[in-house]
């Protein structure tokens, strides 16, 4: 038994063994061996990390690029692949690099380009492809060998060159014909031509190599654009693929979600085909690419036999690389021509010698001498920078070099088309001339200076039936238009397979179905917005609740005319207002930074600095710990006697008011400054009067530049009044808390003071004057003090106002309150343990806080283009949150949706959402909820309890309904009660 039980322990462990052996073979043993045979022979590169090999380094490289603006230039290195740029300059034009274990010899030498492009011996073999990219590509043409690549390419080069070829010229004609006759109209009007192109190039390959549409088609175009996404972001991610089999990623699973929809999509078209033979209305299957593919799936000879797996295999390669290619092509060709009117003169007039008015035809076509350059000139500026990649499938030499097997190598186009020693020091400009003599005599006969379409054996398939469809779309526009660039072009190339515009966003968002009010030049939508708020709020408003049309009437109007999620411009930003609650958590519950939030303008900076509300990172969890050790547990309970001595003071005033008119909103805003300077900040209202008063008049002073169109340049030469007089009273802010801080340093120093105080102002000085890593700077310190001393004030003023406007307005809740308390804390004052008893207290704030809670939304960024529930977003986008249309939507909270009704939340937050987490968060959602929430419910139930306790109050006659968001929600005109002492004797 005993020797059973041995056996037992020892087969797993042995299996445990081999596995971490095999696993330090292939992830650290090959790699240093490999490492070690490259640096021997004078190849250096940046050095091998385990696992992760230069991943890391790579995609923080790239996120750097990419957050930087442009100048208008075609050097494109640098932004489109900085590792590489970087690394070549560093380490020579051939190097090596580590995409996690692999290695990756990069090289940009034109001879040894040649020869692994021009390899006979199927030596250097196409690269195994990452699970996610084989998705998106799956084993079609581009990446075979042996004789099912040459089975393939048959096929291919049966239907993309010579008759077949001509005969494609009607429909590609018909295709930009459609384009054209959408652009009429148009004329002096800006078009997006990137997307433009997109739905030609999509019909111009649905119709030539499957013979159906864009229409037909479109679904598989949505799921590979989708795919794309994945790969892109998946680029620089290590996998270790025993690992992957145990769990897969989320975008490994919706990689295959979304190769499922392609498969059954591609079926879908076969079975037509099927169908229309079997049916008799064909006698075979086509003889077009499709037709071909088909016929091979149907093949008797199980040697020439296509599986399903390759036929959708092939229909993605063409489907992407067809439409691609030619849309990146076209949209770059335009943008210069715009930019360089001398070759859009010289283009046209070739054009019109060669065509006239008339259509393109095939033999005009091969005479476009001057278009052939500006094709060429693009191509090399703009063409495919990704890459060659090829893998050594034994040991064998390549120049000098002798290479191992189980390396990759990468030919760099990119560095050959710019390297100046090939095509001088001007190789960064826009020169067709260069091509004029041909493509052999512009290389200086270096067949690999030049490869947009690959080289040798392995050159695209598709090169001729690319430069034709160019040259007839083109030809046809040239005929019709002159084109000139339109000044809300921001020039930010990116790579996703190839190299695009990455601002095409009105155009991108609503072919996903996303509309809004169209882009105006310079301003976006502002004008409008600023109008609509001017009339909103001039009008005089009833006493209800319903006060989302008045409050941000610009997204209530937009919201009914384009529905839940739909895009408009702040300036030259576009904004995604999103109101859908799976979207909205989506968002806010986001780990993975990839929904940052959003840079502030410079008077919110002014403001709120770069405090804990805007800061990201390491810097956020440093400083939320600090905040979190002040407002929660026992350092919250013990802020309780400090919060009761304000109202006590308050109320002291309120003496002698019985039956008089007292404004509340103001009496909150002493009482709510007087309890955030004595918890946080240790000293009392008198001593941050000034600070208060400063932050009042910088969100008085943003609110009005809310929807101004700030031009940079403009600004760094002359500064408008509210901006110099925000910077003044940011400047006074901070002179303020020095003075504060000193007398904090000043103590300790004079030994009145052990610390530096346990509150959080005290902590920060702590944090400020520490010498590790956690230490603040006086910056930071200002910041956080602005932060919190606005924050802390201004959302419980706002809350606790229009608590007493709605209990004045129903007797019945106020009194429900009142009895509430007194059964809990009779004439007492609150204590810790009462307060978390407070049930109808409790919601009563939640039913005011979704009435009339913050309403300027939650903004974020997107980091990275990102795939939101359907929705494709580019990186260049804002988002915006918007709770006040979640909390006053019917479809979430019933046709009574306006009215104050506490008792919808009797079983708590989520059964009155329905445990929908984000029908309802007045303090935001996720990782970056408020961290003052229980600090501000706290105060206003002590506060609420201590004045019900006390006194009823009815609504003044004087009182005039009229919210206004400044930062928080504000009564324009105060809140004026009625007060009525419950005690006459006192």
């Amino acid at each position: 038994m005993s020797g059973l039980m041995e056996l037992v322990i020892l087969v797993p462990c042995c299996f445990f063994l081999v596995a971490l052996i095999k696993f330090l073979y292939d992830y650290l043993w090959i790699p240093l061996r490999i490492q070690h045979i490259l640096n021997s022979q004078g190849i250096k590169g940046p050095p091998f990390r385990f696992i992760h090999g230069n991943n890391k380094e790579i995609a923080k490289m790239k996120q750097e690029a990419l957050g930087k603006p442009v100048a208008w230039t075609d050097d494109l290195f640098p932004r489109l692949q900085p590792h590489i740029y970087s690394w070549i300059n560093r380490y020579g034009k051939n190097f090596v690099y580590w995409d996690g274990a692999r290695a990756e010899l990069v090289i940009s030498e034109p001879e040894l380009v040649k020869e692994v492009l021009k390899d006979s011996e199927n030596i250097f073999q196409k690269v195994k492809l990452p699970e996610i990219s084989r998705k998106l590509m799956g084993n079609g043409l581009a990446f075979t060998e042996g004789e099912k690549w040459a089975k393939y390419r048959k096929l291919a080069n049966h239907t993309f060159h010579g008759e077949s070829l001509k005969n494609m010229t009607p429909a590609m004609i018909a295709s930009v014909e459609t384009m054209l006759e959408k652009w009429k109209g148009q004329e002096g009007q800006e078009i997006e031509v990137f997307q433009e192109f997109r739905l030609l190039t999509s019909e111009v390959i649905s119709k030539t190599a499957f013979g159906s549409s864009y229409l037909e088609g479109e679904k598989i175009f949505a799921l590979l654009y989708k795919l794309k996404i994945l790969v892109s972001r998946n680029m620089s991610k290590s996998t270790i693929p025993f690992i992957n089999k145990l769990w897969k990623s989320a975008d490994l699973l919706e990689s295959e979600k979304l190769a499922k929809g392609i498969q059954d999509c591609v079926m879908k078209i076969v079975k037509k085909r099927e169908d229309q033979v079997v049916n008799g209305e064909a006698d075979s299957f086509g003889n077009d690419f499709f037709g071909l593919l088909v016929n091979a799936y149907h093949d008797l000879d199980e040697k020439n036999r296509l599986s399903l797996e390759d036929l959708v295999d092939e229909c993605k390669t063409f489907y992407i690389a067809g439409q691609e290619t030619v849309n990146s092509l076209l949209g770059w060709i335009v943008l210069h021509l715009a930019i360089c009117g001398d070759w859009q003169e010289k283009a046209r007039r070739e054009v019109i010698d060669i065509f006239g008015n008339q259509n393109p035809h095939l033999e005009g076509i091969t005479k476009l001498k001057t278009m052939t350059m500006i094709i060429n000139e693009t191509l090399r500026l703009y063409g495919p920078s990704n890459g060659l990649a090829r893998t050594v499938a034994r040991e064998v030499q390549l120049g000098n070099l002798v290479l191992p097997a189980k390396l990759d190598i990468l030919p760099l186009n990119i560095g050959l088309h710019r390297d100046p020693h090939l095509w001088g020091d001007h190789v960064h400009l826009f020169k067709p001339e260069r091509f004029a003599d041909g493509i052999a005599k512009a290389t200086n006969y270096t067949a690999a200076a030049f490869l947009p379409f690959g080289l040798g054996p392995r050159s695209c398939v598709g090169m001729t039936f690319a430069t034709i469809e160019t040259k007839i779309a083109l030809s046809m526009i040239l005929q019709r238009y002159t084109i000139t660039l339109s000044p809300a072009y921001v020039h930010s190339p990116i790579l996703l397979l190839t190299v695009r515009p990455q601002h095409g966003i009105q155009h991108m968002m609503n072919s996903q179905g996303i509309k809004g009010p169209p882009y105006k030049f310079i301003h976006g939508n502002n004008e409008e917005a600023t109008k609509m708020r001017q009339e909103a709020l001039s009008k005089p408003m009833a006493l209800m609740h319903d006060i989302f049309p008045r409050v941000q009437p610009h997204i209530y109007t937009w919201i009914n005319r384009y529905g839940r999620n739909y895009i408009y411009w702040n300036g030259i930003r576009a904004v995604l207002v999103i109101s859908e609650p799976e979207l909205v958590k989506e968002v806010l519950k986001n780990n993975e930074k990839t929904f940052p939030k959003k840079k502030p303008s410079i008077y919110f900076s002014n403001l709120l600095g770069n405090g804990l509300v805007l800061i990201e990172g390491e810097k956020w969890l440093k400083r939320r710990k600090l905040a979190n050790h002040v407002f929660h547990g026992e350092s919250l309970k013990n802020m309780t006697p400090a919060v009761i001595a304000s109202v006590e003071t308050m109320l002291e005033k309120w003496k002698g008011q019985e039956g008089k008119e007292i404004e509340v909103f103001q009496e909150f805003r002493l009482l709510t400054s007087e309890v955030i300077s004595r918890t946080a900040f240790g000293s009392n209202y008198l001593e941050g009067e000034k600070i208060l008063s400063m932050l009042k008049g910088l969100s008085v002073i943003m609110s009005r530049n809310n929807f101004k169109t700030r031009i940079p340049l403009i600004n760094k030469l002359w500064k408008p009044a509210d901006m110099l007089r925000s910077e003044e009273l940011a400047k006074g802010i901070q002179d303020c808390v020095m003075k504060i801080i000193k007398e904090r340093e000043g103590k300790f120093k004079k030994g009145e003071a052990n610390s530096f105080g346990n509150d959080f102002l005290g902590l920060l000085v702590n944090s400020y004057h520490s010498k590790d890593n956690n230490s603040l700077s006086m910056e930071d310190l200002v910041d956080e003090c602005k932060t919190f001393y606005f924050a802390g004030q201004g959302t419980i003023n706002s809350l606790l106002a229009w608590i007493v406007l709605l209990l004045a307005t129903h007797g019945d809740w106020q009194e429900k309150a009142r009895k509430e308390v007194i059964d809990i804390f009779g004439n007492r004052n609150p204590d810790s343990e009462g307060i978390s008893k407070l049930k109808i207290i409790t919601m009563i704030i939640y039913e005011t806080l979704r009435l009339y809670g913050p309403s300027n939304g939650l903004p974020r960024g997107v980091a990275r283009e990102v795939q939101l529930g359907k929705l494709v977003l580019p990186s260049n986008i804002d988002i915006l949150v918007q709770n006040i249309a979640l909390h006053h939507d019917p479809h979430l909270w019933g046709d009574d949706v306006h009215l104050f009704k506490p008792e919808r939340f009797a079983k708590g937050i989520a059964k009155s959402t329905n445990y929908n987490a984000a029908a309802f968060f007045p303090f935001g959602l996720g990782p970056r909820s408020c961290v003052g929430m229980s600090f501000a419910t706290t105060e206003t139930k002590i506060v609420l309890s201590m004045i019900l306790q006390r006194y009823t109050f009815t609504l003044s006659p004087a009182y005039v309904h009229s919210p206004m968001p400044i930062v928080d929600l504000q009564p324009q005109h105060g809140i004026q009660v009625i007060l009525e002492s419950l005690h006459n004797n006192d």
